[in-house]
């Protein structure tokens, strides 16, 4: 009996450990200014000062779509040209090389303008190794076929207008600050 309780009381604390994290779901645009507005100003200074809090997971593709040819290439068009599709794509790489801990470099990225420039200042930090397995996938299908899946996942949600972002599932019109809709859901602020 004791064994139990002591099991019991040992798997107590990660459960509540786990009640405790917001998941916080954004779609972006790696060019649209409110969404870089939002990444740079509540998202990243709210993970700085709070870690741990967010379980984020970010989908950055925006209003566009990608095609499928008969040589079995994605090609994808966005709303505010091909460089934002070239971001996204490097962004989705991001994603998919460190889904733990990309939220500094998709900030970094977020409202640049060109991929270059995010070659030059975002990657620069990086192991030459990880530099070049980003820079191969996002200048090749592998990056394209990651915007395809966001773009799915974007189409799936019926998402409209950008930056949209949910909540614990729960679609937030960011009427008032980030920071205070993620605090309600916890009590680590």
């Amino acid at each position: 009996m004791l064994g139990w309780i002591a099991a019991t009381l040992l798997i107590l604390p990660i459960a509540m450990v786990d009640a405790q994290v917001v998941n916080v779901t954004i779609f972006t645009e790696s060019q649209c200014p409110y969404c870089t507005k939002l990444l740079r100003e509540q998202i990243w200074p709210f993970y700085v000062n709070r870690p741990g809090i967010m379980n984020l997971q970010i989908i950055p593709f925006g209003k566009g779509n990608c095609d499928y040819d008969y040589n079995r290439n994605f090609h994808c068009k966005c709303m505010h040209g091909p460089t934002e599709c070239d971001l996204n794509r490097l962004q989705n790489c991001a994603i998919s090389y460190f889904p733990r801990r990309h939220l500094g470099l998709i900030t970094c990225i977020q409202g640049l303008s060109t991929l270059r420039e995010a070659f030059s200042r975002c990657l620069s930090r990086l192991s030459v190794r990880t530099q070049r397995k980003l820079i191969e996938c996002a200048t090749t299908q592998t990056g394209e076929l990651l915007n395809y899946y966001s773009m799915v996942n974007t189409h799936r949600a019926g998402v409209r207008i950008w930056p949209t972002m949910y909540v614990n599932g729960i679609f937030f019109d960011r009427s008032y600050p980030v920071e205070n809709k993620l605090c309600e859901h916890t009590a680590w602020c």
